[in-house]
């Protein structure tokens, strides 16, 4: 029981205050700003300490201000410089501390009227990007694109489908539907 408060304990700490970075303009999911709150539910929560990791398990809900991601499985990466700021007169928060954030499928991310969904889903705070994975497909009203992997950059909010994996291996081509607008 002790454990399971303190891995409580350490997820209040380190990911309430929304993964923000001072340095950084917006939360860790598109549409959300650094200081929106990122909220997590899931039916499990493993904790390791020596390998500064979180696993979420079970139906995983992630609300981060405007956006929620769906997944099966999250786990988030912290970085175990223990030196790092602990709070806003440091120059900091306790959120620093999320390096890399792995989402396994499938994975649903909803940001105001677009809805991206794909097998795997990255975000890596160094490069301040969200990556979609495997079979993506965004929709935003009617409008339909296929890919097999989308790079959405957080401070720019641009957004790139492309048909290639990861590895560059080219899977075919981008396709989108475009439905015009009934008067």
């Amino acid at each position: 029981m002790r454990a399971s408060v303190f891995a409580a304990a350490l997820v209040f700490a380190v990911c309430a205050p929304a993964c923000a970075k001072s340095t950084r303009t917006g939360g860790i999911l598109p549409g959300a700003s650094a200081s929106d709150p990122l909220n997590i539910d899931a039916g499990k929560l493993d904790y390791f300490d020596k390998e500064q990791k979180l696993i979420y398990s079970g139906s995983v809900i992630v609300v981060n201000g405007p956006s929620t991601l769906k997944a099966s499985k999250l786990t988030i990466f912290l970085d175990d410089n223990k030196t790092a700021p602990k709070n806003a007169a440091e120059g900091g928060t306790s959120s620093d501390r999320v390096k890399h954030i792995e989402a396994d499928g499938p994975v649903t991310m909803v940001s105001k009227d677009q809805i991206g969904t794909g097998d795997h889903g990255t975000y890596d705070r160094a490069e301040n990007k969200v990556y979609l994975n495997g079979n993506v497909v965004l929709t935003q009203g009617d409008t339909v694109t296929k890919g097999n992997r989308l790079i959405y950059d957080i401070p720019t909010g641009q957004a790139v489908v492309l048909a290639d994996d990861a590895s560059g291996k080219d899977s075919g081509r981008v396709h989108s539907i475009l439905t015009p607008k009934s008067k």
